[in-house]
């Protein structure tokens, strides 16, 4: 039985490389339709709650830069189950749109949040009109879009002159120590944990690898000023375990 557990959870890992490597819309969103009913509690269990902490943080930046806009429109996508378009949506006269790829991320979505428009859709192509929204945001999505670079254009065509983007996603540390801790945790605690909840151990070997490919800090700021952007800056939180970019059109 140890065998065949071992040989079941090197496919999972062997899979996840490999999803990671050749990224397509549809294993990501069958990847995401699947772990679907436990995303929430593992996003909490897995962070320790601290998951609510940096969505505070980008909301409150964005309520900074939105200063007297007393009806801004806010796109938040990639928005899984809506808790970062719920944190907009609090924002003062604030009407948040929220988009995903997963039929039943949106499902859980729409139960949690009926307050907020839902739409099913991808990054590289928003149904939206040029200069629409004062902010679009993504909470631990971007890593997941089939082409960055597209992604990260239509980011910036959705936006008014102006407008800004906010992007949560997790970070490697920089520091010596805190990044072997925090390799050992996520590729090797991680994935345990979530299987103990979750069928789908596949998605949880697969997170560790897509945060390790994802341009980080000055690589990532990069490609948003390639795609438009006047700036873009980046500022680490909690020991460097995740990381908010603010970019402006």
């Amino acid at each position: 039985m140890a065998k065949k557990t071992d040989l079941t959870g090197n496919l999972a890992r062997e899979s996840a490389k490999s999803l990671n490597q050749t990224k397509s819309r549809a294993s990501i969103k069958s990847m995401f339709d699947e772990v679907a009913p436990t995303y929430d509690f593992l996003n909490h269990l897995l962070s320790l709650g601290i998951d609510n902490y940096w969505r505070a943080k980008a909301t409150n930046r964005a309520k900074e830069l939105l200063g007297r806009n007393t009806a801004p429109r806010i796109l938040d996508v990639a928005t899984g189950t809506g808790d970062l378009a719920n944190a907009m949506a609090k924002i003062a006269g604030a009407k948040v749109t929220a988009l995903d790829l997963s039929p039943e991320m949106l499902l859980l979505a729409r139960k949690k949040y009926p307050q907020i428009t839902f739409i099913e859709g991808y990054a590289e192509k928003l149904p939206f009109g040029n200069a629409s929204f004062d902010v679009v945001s993504a909470g631990f999505g971007v890593r997941n879009f089939e082409n960055l670079n597209e992604g990260m254009r239509e980011f910036h065509r959705v936006l008014k002159p102006g407008g800004h983007a906010l992007i949560i996603e997790p970070m490697i540390p920089r520091n010596a120590i805190m990044k072997k801790l925090y390799l050992v945790y996520f590729k090797q605690v991680l994935p345990k944990i979530a299987g103990l909840f979750s069928k789908s151990t596949f998605a949880y070997d697969y997170l560790p690898h897509s945060v390790e490919k994802f341009p980080q800090a000055e690589a990532f700021t990069a490609i948003l000023k390639k795609s438009g952007f006047k700036k873009a800056d980046y500022f680490p939180m909690t020991f460097e375990t995740s990381i908010l970019y603010v970019a402006r059109k």
